[in-house]
């Protein structure tokens, strides 16, 4: 993040969602096996709809992992390609955000079927050869290829940052005809001054989390307005922020994004003290400190890169939100204050 200090960037953890029959499950759970030094090394988090908890909509839940996957692996099978959810509905979702340049789709021949004419024929897939799994000799020799070929493709994505999607019509309405060019709007400063909000967390535990905060992070209002007119459901996520003077702009945690469904507006370099680098999405979010009298941020520009994950904290407040507060920061005696300019 510009300016940001004791920050790094580490390579992200890559998502690899599964699109499968069921009739296959027990050679997905072979394949997830080999995953596993993949899992443990951080390169990856698999994902499938086994991992839906008791209670949740199946259909969205499968639909939304889809939409931020950055690997969907396809198991071929003759019973892969007889399901209609699996060949129209999960298929379809993750050619377009193949074709879009948002993931990577790989089809992992499990059976021997023909598929001469699927939308997913054109693509290279694994095992080598495209060699069915259960006609390799053995099983174990099949799946570490398939896995050995995956680490391949995890590791180039990590290298580059994924292709930025089309600009939607509707960014616009954030306030700007450019993505690039979304500003920050919030409530007038005279409507507010001197409103604040003063706190005594516990010394010991202010000076182990550092100078933090807790905000609400939601889509902006026209996309609520938008995505509630054809169904969408919207949810806003509260979080611990870090308070850091070092970041010139506010940064989020990536899984923020996906999880409140926010607009993606543009991209953003970001860059640390130790020089490390990166280009990451912007996104325009609403931004409101619950149990405070703080003003809110209605549209705000917020950079969404994997920062090192803290225990307490998934955002840092930067000089963006900053420059409109003023901070007193008592730490001997465990006091924050802020006062709104």
């Amino acid at each position: 993040m510009p300016d940001t200090k004791g920050v790094g960037l580490p390579s992200r953890t890559l998502e690899v969602v599964f699109c499968y029959s069921h009739k296959d499950e027990t050679l997905r759970d072979e394949l997830e096996k080999h995953f596993s030094i993949l899992n443990r090394s951080g390169i990856v988090s698999a994902w499938h709809d086994r991992r839906i908890s008791g209670g949740t909509e199946w259909d969205p839940d499968i639909d939304e992992h889809l939409r931020k996957a950055d690997i969907i692996l396809l198991l071929v099978s003759a019973d892969f390609i007889a399901s209609d959810y699996c060949y129209d509905k999960e298929m379809k979702l993750a050619i377009e955000r193949h074709e879009r340049g948002e993931a990577r789709v790989i089809p992992i021949i499990l059976r021997d079927c023909d598929y001469i004419g699927a939308p997913f024929g054109k693509l290279q897939g694994f095992p080598k050869d495209m060699k069915p799994v259960k006609s390799w000799p053995s099983q174990d020799e099949a799946l570490k290829d398939v896995a050995i070929g995956i680490r391949r493709v995890a590791e180039e994505l990590r290298r580059t940052p994924p292709k930025a999607p089309p600009a939607r019509e509707r960014v616009g309405r954030l306030g700007s005809s450019a993505p690039s060019e979304v500003r920050t709007r919030r409530h007038p400063p005279t409507a507010f001054a001197g409103l604040a909000a003063k706190w005594r967390p516990n010394p010991s535990k202010l000076l182990l989390e550092g100078p933090h905060i807790e905000i609400s992070i939601s889509t902006t209002r026209p996309e609520f307005e938008e995505g509630r007119s054809i169904g969408l459901e919207y949810r806003d996520l509260r979080v611990h922020a870090l308070i850091d003077t070092g970041a010139s702009l506010t940064v989020i945690n990536p899984q923020i994004a996906s999880t409140c469904k926010l607009l993606q507006t543009d991209w953003n370099r970001i860059t640390t003290v130790g020089g490390m680098a990166g280009r990451y999405p912007a996104y325009a979010a609403a931004i409101s400190f619950p149990e405070s009298d703080l003003p809110s941020f209605d549209v705000i520009r917020v950079v969404a890169c994997p920062i090192i994950e803290q225990r307490y904290f998934s955002c840092l407040i930067g000089r963006d939100i900053l420059r409109r507060w003023f901070m007193t920061y008592d730490g001997p005696n465990g006091e924050i204050e802020i006062q709104a300019r």
